[in-house]
């Protein structure tokens, strides 16, 4: 199925306003296991959104059309689907009521120029907006099943929620559809899509990436594929992330550190991140004892401070020229190992090293090595530590 979305407004094409519904929307379907084929961005003028929606519709299955649906001269995007499906403008007197109430409930006197959003291609089917007044609708037009949504994110977020995913549900269900998550940690995206694009997967498997700093996440998506041909691919891929891979399913580390100590007690002294860690790990393990205080920043001595402690901890010093210091300790064994970010900006470079810290306890409690090979951290230290016991 070939989905298309077409984003509207001069606003977006000048780069005056960033296009987040577009993204949302990909991202949406992505869950779904539909990739959109393709974007379009065009302005406000009538002629151009005209001729983008005509040539669109006759190669795309389905297309989803924001913007341009408001009261004002150069909200010309109902006007350019009329014109492309070669059909009038029609009042929809019920839409005409519900805009008239809207207005009636604020104390409000209509304006005449909102007359125009109950104006619609004859035929069209309404899509309710419960808090505007611009409704969307749905209009075939040429070979795609059209929905035009307005511009404002909360209103086409919740369209696209109640009314456009539901029915994109239902139009591909007869596809085998499956999307399994991956999500990957200190590698850049052109490093990630470098190792996996260049490899050959099985036929109707298709990758997706999202970036969500500082992680990055791999969707491996199936269509009509057989199950050996998932498997193989899953194999794959994989054995390509494996280095950097800290979740399946769900980014939730914490809830596997949780699950990974049970009842042990698990002490956090928290001093580089400011916070950030304790904020992480502590609603998934409410019988953490956390603190946030002054520690020593340089491997060897932060590794002694917690050597002190009898239950297991983990403490994270403040930032220093060689980089954050992360250490582990459960009264035996200990690990310390100083991670240097290079992103200029201080509470990114926190946000890296605390899930740098989450993952440090994560692979230990795994039983893999602390010392995880990241592609974007400097290790400038690396300690390992093991008590030495007492013999009489």
């Amino acid at each position: 199925m070939n989905i298309e979305i077409i984003a509207t407004g001069d606003e977006i094409i000048t780069g005056f306003v960033v296009d987040t519904n577009s993204a949302w929307l990909c991202q949406q379907l992505l869950d779904l296991g539909i990739q959109v084929k393709r974007r379009n961005t065009v302005g406000d003028k009538l002629e151009d959104i005209f001729k983008v929606i005509s040539e669109r519709s006759k190669v795309a299955d389905i297309i989803i059309v924001n913007g341009g649906l408001g009261p004002t001269s150069d909200d010309n995007t109902t006007q350019a689907a009329a014109q492309a499906a070669g059909l009038e403008l029609e009042k929809y007197e019920a839409w005409l009521n519900k805009i008239t109430q809207y207005y009636a409930i604020q104390g409000k006197q209509m304006s005449e120029t909102n007359i125009k959003q109950a104006m619609l291609p004859k035929g069209a089917e309404i899509i309710d907006n419960p808090i505007g007044t611009a409704c969307g609708f749905k209009l075939k037009i040429n070979n795609a099943l059209c929905y035009f949504t307005p511009g404002v994110p909360s209103e086409f977020k919740m369209m696209v929620e109640q009314k456009i995913i539901p029915e994109l549900k239902q139009v591909t269900k007869t596809e085998s559809t499956s999307v399994k998550r991956y999500f990957v940690f200190s590698i850049s995206e052109s490093k990630l899509s470098e190792i996996l694009d260049q490899q050959t997967w099985p036929k109707n498997i298709v990758l997706g990436y999202r970036v969500n700093f500082p992680t990055i996440e791999v969707k491996l998506i199936s269509k009509n594929a057989t199950p050996e041909d998932i498997d193989q691919a899953e194999e794959l891929l994989l054995s390509l992330i494996n280095p950097y891979l800290i979740a399946k399913n769900e980014l939730d580390i914490p809830s596997q550190i949780s699950k990974l100590t049970g009842a042990v007690p698990l002490q956090l002294f928290d001093c580089g991140t400011t916070g950030m860690l304790i904020e992480q790990i502590a609603t998934a393990m409410p019988h953490i004892t956390a603190k946030y205080f002054q520690l020593p920043g340089y491997a060897d001595e932060l590794l002694e401070f917690i050597k002190k402690e009898t239950n297991r901890t983990i403490a994270v010093g403040p930032e220093t020229s060689d980089g954050y210091s992360i250490a582990y300790w459960n009264g035996i064994t200990g690990f310390v190992q100083t991670l240097k970010p290079s992103n200029p900006q201080p509470k990114q470079r926190k946000k890296i090293i605390t899930f740098a810290a989450l993952d440090m306890i994560r692979r230990v409690l795994c039983g893999l090595s602390p010392f995880a090979p990241y592609e974007q951290l400097i290790r400038t230290a690396e300690i390992s530590y093991r008590k030495t016991p007492n013999i009489h």
